[in-house]
């Protein structure tokens, strides 16, 4: 149930990473993001582990600088913390 959460959450970031118009200023941080979720996303029954820990760290540095700026895309990586914290990473 909690890794259907987890993928639930990589989608919808994935979405909001696909959607939302970056400023100048954040076009890197959701360039970056989207290599990470991207793969996460196309393989939902992939064992991956070892990635989820790197993303939570990248998610956690892109909070800070997209949170005032994009809080839709913020909303979407906080529901991807939640969840990863969900399932002990």
């Amino acid at each position: 149930m909690a890794e259907s959460n987890l993928n639930k959450s990589l989608n919808d970031l994935n979405h909001e990473l696909e959607t939302e118009q970056p400023t100048a200023k954040s076009q890197a941080i959701a360039d970056e993001l989207k290599t990470h979720v991207q793969p996460l996303v196309n393989e939902p029954d992939t064992d991956h582990t070892p990635q989820y820990q790197t993303l939570g760290e990248r998610l956690n540095l892109a909070l800070v600088d997209l949170d005032v700026d994009h809080p839709r895309l913020s909303s979407a990586i906080q529901s991807v913390l939640n969840e990863l914290a969900a399932v002990g990473i």
